[in-house]
Formats: C-alpha cells, sequence, structure tokens
C-alpha cells in the first residue's frame, strides 16, 4: 500500500476518532453492574476487554513517543508505503470488511486482564491512553513514517514502520471494539 503520509495520518487520527465515539456510544447505557459482566464463561467483560486494549496501547504509546522524542527522522516522506511485515500483521489482528472476526488469538498472559475492575479508573485509562495515541500520529506528521521503527508488544525482535504500527494498532482496536459490540449485545440478551 502506498499513501500519502499526510493522508495516512489523517486516516488514522480519523480511526481513533471514530473508535472513541463508538466506545463511547457503546458505553452510555450500561451499567456499573454489566460492565464487569462477561459475554460466557471463560469470556471477558466490557472492562475486561477495555483493560486488555489499555495494555495494548500503553505498549505502542511509550514505543512511539520514544522514537519520536529520539528526534530521529524528523524529515517527513512525502508517501507511506506499507512493509510486507506491517500487511501480514495489519491483516491478521484486524476484522474483515463485513465486521467478522475471523482468527482467533490468544492473549499474551501479561495482557490478560483482572476479573473485577473499577469502572472509573479502567474507563478514563482508556480514553486517556486513546487520546494520547491520537496526539502522537498528529504529532507525527513531522517524521517518516517510513524510517522510523517500533518494537511490537513482542518486544525488539518484531519491528513495524510507524506507519504500519499505526494500522497494527486500530486494526487491534477495531478487532476488540467488534469484541465489545459482541459483549454488550450479549447483556442485552441477559437483560431481556
Amino acid at each position: 500500500m502506498v499513501i500519502t503520509s499526510k493522508e495516512h495520518i489523517s486516516n488514522s487520527k480519523k480511526g481513533v476518532d471514530n473508535l472513541l465515539y463508538e466506545v463511547r456510544s457503546l458505553l452510555e447505557d450500561v451499567d456499573e453492574r454489566s460492565l464487569n459482566m462477561p459475554e460466557n464463561i471463560n469470556k471477558w467483560s466490557i472492562l475486561q476487554c477495555l483493560k486488555h486494549m489499555s495494555f495494548a496501547i500503553e505498549v505502542y504509546n511509550k514505543n512511539i513517543k520514544e522514537a519520536l522524542d529520539s528526534g530521529r527522522h524528523k524529515v517527513p516522506a512525502p508517501n507511506f508505503k506499507s512493509h510486507w511485515k506491517g500487511d501480514m500483521f495489519t491483516k491478521m489482528i484486524s476484522p474483515k470488511p463485513n465486521g467478522e472476526v475471523s482468527r482467533p488469538m490468544r492473549t499474551f498472559s501479561s495482557m490478560n486482564p483482572v476479573q473485577i475492575l473499577n469502572p472509573e479508573i479502567v474507563v478514563n485509562e482508556f480514553f486517556t491512553l486513546y487520546e494520547e495515541f491520537g496526539a502522537l500520529i498528529e504529532r507525527s506528521a513531522e517524521y517518516n513514517l517510513n524510517s522510523i521503527k517500533i518494537n511490537t508488544a513482542l518486544g525488539p525482535l518484531v519491528k513495524l514502520r510507524l506507519g504500519d504500527a499505526y494500522r497494527f494498532v486500530i486494526g487491534h482496536a477495531e478487532r476488540h471494539l467488534v469484541q465489545l459490540k459482541r459483549i454488550k449485545a450479549s447483556l442485552n440478551q441477559v437483560a431481556a
């Protein structure tokens, strides 16, 4: 995929803004007790899903911030060209265009949330971290999205181009947005 860097940054920021809007809408009419109610046995609750998303974005925010703060590659490239590795990881993690999540994935134990969580803390943390991610995307307009390499949650063994890291993180968030909607639908069925 080749796209102008400016357009890629704009699309990425829109992806984050859309995620935040969708999650806010989803949470509007869910009470505190229901937020901690799992979809099913051995499945997550809405809060556990949000906490997992926060664990993941925290890693990327830290790595992206460190890369931008280093000041290297502070000459933006006119275009962003995705790498095959970024394409593969993004395709693997993202839901299909129809919203289906075709490949179940196991979560690293370090990113597994505890069972009962404080709604206010988890929700505030989620929005704070994703708003920070959106700000980092905007800040990166001054940098080369192709040259900066970001460690993934797998550590320094697997790195993605900065522009690919945006695609991957947003794909991961969209995957869990599908899950959040499914959890909420299951809560609505229980309430009915």
